[in-house]
């Protein structure tokens, strides 16, 4: 009888050990992003990272790597797909070596060349067939076991850092300018702009040395941290390249689908709030940007008119190239179209009315584009 109470206390005590530390059990999401810890941008996965372990109460932890702390940033979408890492942070356009559709999810230059803003492609992610769509782009077109989630919008991205005021597109369109690899370079040389293509940190050696004449990055707050504002005096934030600009979340598809249902539920929430993160944190931090380059002595200068049309009319002819030689694209391009023609008529005259109004207290003077 001892001897069976015994075995039988034995046995509690191995599945209350095996109960708690079933309980005690977490879940870990390793995330390799293409971003330095210093970006604006990883501030927000912080933000994320600090929502899905409070929610989740310590179930689910993330941990978020700078560039290169494990693959390199073009890397990261097979470095997910094979399982080395499960999540990534970086761009869809960055895996259009796979299948050059990315660019329209994560940078759809010039608004898909019909007038597209960066609010009107979140609402396509979310509200339209851009999600659905995403992924299936990295599990079909590209064969990736992966799941998307655009949810770090970045734009407007600006024109760029130049020397001087420029009136004409001819003039502009004489200059070695610095813009970002693929889709955007075929665009530039497209409408006659000897477009160059390098990595951030090689911007600044080529300005000092004279191989570039005029370069681009993101927006104000990344910019000055590049110190762009030491080389060139003249900033352009009217820029059509990367108008849209915005980073996808991804994550091991396999993995995800085996993480229990509540705390799917839990990423998908804290992603999705990333988007309002963002958008608000571009606003403070771009101005603050902007005010102190301005005081520093920097002129902010007007893209001129031509260089609207001119682009667009570019980006619709690189883009009808390659969905003339890839039916996804195509596919894509065609849905995004259709959603530019449903919302473009209502989002150019409700942001023509913000517009109206900054510019009616600027004119008034009441607010001083940070001039003293």
């Amino acid at each position: 009888m001892r001897k069976k109470l015994g075995v039988f206390f034995l046995s509690l005590c191995m599945a209350i050990v095996c109960a708690s530390g079933s309980a005690m059990a977490k879940e870990k999401l390793q995330i390799q992003t293409a971003l330095t810890n210093s970006s604006i941008y990883m501030r927000t996965l912080e933000r994320f990272k600090a929502n899905v372990e409070k929610l989740s109460k310590g179930e689910l932890e993330i941990e978020l790597l700078a560039a290169g702390a494990i693959v390199k940033p073009f890397e990261i979408y097979g470095a997910v797909s094979e399982g080395l890492v499960n999540g990534g942070m970086a761009w869809t356009h960055y895996n259009s070596g796979l299948n050059p559709a990315g660019t329209l999810f994560s940078a759809p230059c010039g608004g898909i060349g019909y007038g597209l803003d960066q609010a009107s492609v979140m609402a396509w992610i979310f509200e339209g067939d851009g999600g659905k769509l995403l992924n299936r782009y990295y599990q079909e077109a590209c064969k990736q076991d992966i799941v998307a989630f655009a949810v770090l919008p970045m734009g407007p991205e600006a024109f760029g850092w130049f020397h001087k005021t420029y009136k004409t597109l001819a003039e502009i369109n004489k200059l070695k300018f610095r813009c970002p690899p693929g889709v955007p370079a075929e665009i530039f040389h497209e409408m006659g702009m000897p477009a160059v293509s390098m990595g951030g940190p090689d911007i600044i050696p080529a300005a000092q040395k004279g191989v570039i004449d005029c370069a681009e990055w993101i927006a104000p707050a990344e910019d000055i941290a590049m110190g762009f504002d030491q080389i060139w005096k003249h900033l352009y934030l009217q820029g059509l390249h990367q108008a849209l600009s915005i980073g996808d979340v991804v994550i091991n598809k396999t993995w995800y689908n085996k993480l229990p249902e509540h705390l799917r539920n839990v990423l998908d929430l804290c992603l999705k709030l990333c988007v309002v993160d963002q958008n608000n944190m571009n606003i403070k931090l771009h101005s603050e940007a902007l005010k102190k380059l301005v005081e520093g002595g920097v002129v902010l200068d007007q893209t001129p008119p031509e260089y609207y049309n001119a682009f667009m009319k570019a980006t619709r002819t690189v883009f009808a190239r390659y969905a003339a030689k890839d039916a996804f694209f195509k596919e894509v391009m065609d849905n995004e179209i259709a959603w530019a023609k449903l919302t473009v008529p209502f989002q150019m005259r409700a942001n023509g009315l913000y517009y109206t109004l900054g510019k009616t207290a600027m004119d008034e003077g009441l607010i001083t584009d940070y001039k003293k």
